[in-house]
């Protein structure tokens, strides 16, 4: 059997490598990806799978907001609520194949973390010991195996924890990156999830990115002179090794690029409004950060950013209609929560033409026969394309 599959995948390779190489690029995109069923029109976009074929996100349904899962297949979709959480729910991770989902659900018992599968559906995962019944799922690692976020959270007295949870330890508490702090949060994960990054802080005091390692514990990013002693690691490369968030440097929040070799770098922030960006994702070179600028404080006053070291930081709706030729018209792009691992898929949340609110999701545009992504179309992703069928993802 073993010998029959490997003949039927060369003879299909020879098949079908010239046709792919023929293939031409695929036009760039932008949709609003819909509304859930019930409630005020809204929807938010929050992560997108490097496939760009799911979306994961919260919207509005009669009895409040719902956590979703979109797909090209399924359209968008209700991933329902915990039993005994059962008044909410929202999606705020999504791994890089789509299949798994994190976020949280609330109700009278509480707030708690979970994890959904395309198998398993939605399963909690608790909270740490002492305090409030809280906890809160920000991101899953790319290989879904990983969730971090934030527990214990005690708004009366100003305190929680960043945590990480795994099948085999459960939900850990990650600790804080100085003694008299006592918040700290966990915002994104490396690809298996053994590096972590968020924000240590003394409410009123300060408060400083991090990155969290098994051996290392909490080691603070410190912040830049001037300003505010703050700063907030949002996403992470999946090799660790590039963060992206908000520092303070004097003239107001910056969103910054950060490895071990730079320490923090301020990108800067669009003109207008306040003094405002923060970075909220990172492709996985690290060479392209997106995020929301411009904010003034207000509900629906800001816009995405997308930046490079090339060209800086720049309006993303700008740079799809006049780089891409993309037509948005009657769309205001309020934040770019997410990119794609090779920068193809961009989503967030928007305004849409009828003013309401929607989840988006942007294709730039590619070769869809370079199923692997990297750069070139061959034999190789032929086989990558036919292991991933057989092995049922």
């Amino acid at each position: 059997m073993g010998t029959r599959s490997c003949c039927v995948k060369v003879h299909l390779a020879a098949v079908l490598v010239p046709a792919l190489a023929a293939t031409a690029l695929a036009q760039p995109s932008f949709e609003g990806l819909g509304d859930l069923a019930g409630g005020m029109y809204n929807s938010e976009g929050w992560r997108v799978a490097d496939s760009g074929l799911a979306v994961a996100g919260g919207g509005t349904i009669d009895t409040g907001s719902m956590a979703f899962r979109w797909s090209t297949i399924d359209g968008i979709v209700r991933l329902g609520t915990l039993p005994g959480f059962d008044d909410t729910s929202f999606a705020t991770g999504l791994s890089a194949d789509g299949r798994a989902v994190c976020g949280h659900s609330a109700g009278a018992a509480g707030t708690e973390a979970f994890r959904w599968t395309a198998d398993g559906g939605m399963v909690g995962l608790g909270d740490l010991p002492g305090g409030p019944h809280a906890s809160v799922a920000n991101f899953i690692s790319a290989d879904g195996s990983t969730v971090v976020g934030t527990a214990d959270q005690d708004f009366t007295n100003n305190t929680m924890q960043a945590f990480r949870w795994a099948e085999a330890t459960g939900m850990v508490g990650l600790g804080y990156t100085q003694n008299h702090h006592d918040w700290s949060e966990a915002w994104a994960a490396s690809a298996d999830g053994s590096v972590v990054t968020g924000l240590s802080l003394k409410i009123g005091s300060d408060g400083e990115a991090y990155v969290w390692t098994q051996p290392t514990g909490m080691v603070g990013l410190g912040d830049v002179p001037g300003g505010v002693d703050f700063s907030v690691g949002v996403d992470i490369t999946p090799d660790g090794t590039v963060v992206t968030g908000t520092c303070a440097p004097e003239a107001g929040f910056e969103a910054f690029r950060w490895t071990q070799a730079t320490g923090i770098v301020p990108l800067g922030d669009l003109p207008g409004a306040g003094h405002y960006s923060t970075g909220i994702g990172i492709t996985d070179d690290g060479s392209v950060i997106v995020g929301t600028a411009d904010w003034d404080g207000g509900f629906g006053g800001s816009q995405a950013f997308i930046w490079d070291a090339t060209n800086g930081m720049r309006s993303l709706k700008t740079v799809l209609e006049s780089e891409y030729g993309l037509d948005l018209n009657g769309w205001t792009l309020l934040s770019a929560y997410d990119i794609s691992g090779d920068g193809r898929y961009i989503t967030g949340p928007g305004i849409n033409p009828n003013g309401n609110h929607e989840a988006w999701l942007v294709d730039l545009g590619g070769c869809p026969g370079d199923f692997n992504n990297d750069g070139n179309v061959n034999t190789i992703d032929v086989l990558d394309f036919l292991n991933a069928w057989t092995n049922g993802c």
